[in-house]
């Protein structure tokens, strides 16, 4: 039974950091009291040879514990952010070229005002192997598109890995822009939820495992995984998608997705952790 729960834990760790609900809270190491709700910074990019790449998916995850109720917040890949270190105001998907995960962990926190207390990095191509390993998903489709040689119509779609990263990347053709390919993200993540927390993941153990230490970078260490298992045990949270709201500016001759002060404000308070 321990190998068995040893073996959930880390699909549980690919699966929800891959679709971009990598959570976690610490296993409790001192007498001080540990926080019940969580924040965990979930990048998707893109890396080509040569290339350090760009945060093509980018989420902030909030896990209450005890209530099993996560908040799952998108960030738009061209919201216009201070980038810190830099020293420039530029889109917030370039902080990963120029620094990594460090940089944009920073430059997320400084942008909303909050801790992020845990990260995973996904490579998009292991996004797209987790699909497949887990013999596909299904979500609904909201309206008719062709992306990358796909066609995806209205109503429900069997994706498998290609067809996914197709899904979840297309923007330009979508009304909603940035926000509209979010909710593609979040219907993907919720699908690859549910057949995570299906007991008939067990068999892709081995394969999962392999991918972690292929495509996953994250600082869930051994103890926040066990802790996660106590959490996911309980079924599947239940999840409130918030959205980063703001309005599209050219500034300088560059398109930006523009956030007010005070909307920022509302969403730190919604992502501040509890005690």
């Amino acid at each position: 039974m321990k190998k068995y729960k040893i073996g959930i834990l880390a699909a549980c760790i690919l699966l929800l950091g891959t679709a971009g609900f990598g959570i976690a809270y610490q296993q409790e190491t001192s007498a001080k009291e540990q926080p019940h709700s969580f924040n965990v910074l979930v990048m998707g990019v893109d890396e080509r040879p040569g290339d350090t790449g760009r945060s093509d998916v980018l989420m902030v995850v909030n896990l209450d514990t005890s209530h099993n109720k996560a908040k799952v917040m998108p960030i738009p890949r061209d919201t216009r952010v201070h980038i810190d270190g830099k020293g420039t105001d530029e889109k917030i998907n370039h902080a990963y070229r120029y620094g990594g995960i460090p940089l944009t962990v920073r430059t997320v926190e400084n942008f909303l005002d909050i801790d992020v207390d845990y990260y995973v990095k996904v490579n998009m191509e292991g996004f797209k192997d987790v699909v497949d390993e887990l013999g596909g998903v299904y979500v609904k489709n909201p309206f008719p598109f062709v992306f990358d040689s796909f066609i995806f119509p209205e109503g429900e779609n069997a994706l498998n890995g290609e067809k996914a990263l197709a899904y979840v990347r297309m923007r330009h053709e979508d009304p909603k822009g940035d926000l509209g390919r979010n909710n593609r993200q979040r219907q993907v993540v919720e699908a690859l939820l549910d057949k995570g927390m299906n007991m008939s993941t067990v068999k892709n153990i081995p394969s999962l495992l392999t991918l972690v230490k292929k495509h996953i970078r994250t600082n869930i260490d051994v103890s926040d995984a066990f802790t996660m298992y106590n959490v996911i045990k309980k079924g599947r949270p239940d999840f409130e998608t918030v959205t980063v709201k703001g309005e599209g500016q050219m500034v300088d001759g560059t398109w930006y997705y523009v956030v007010k002060p005070s909307e920022k404000k509302q969403l730190s308070a919604m992502f501040q952790q509890t005690h």
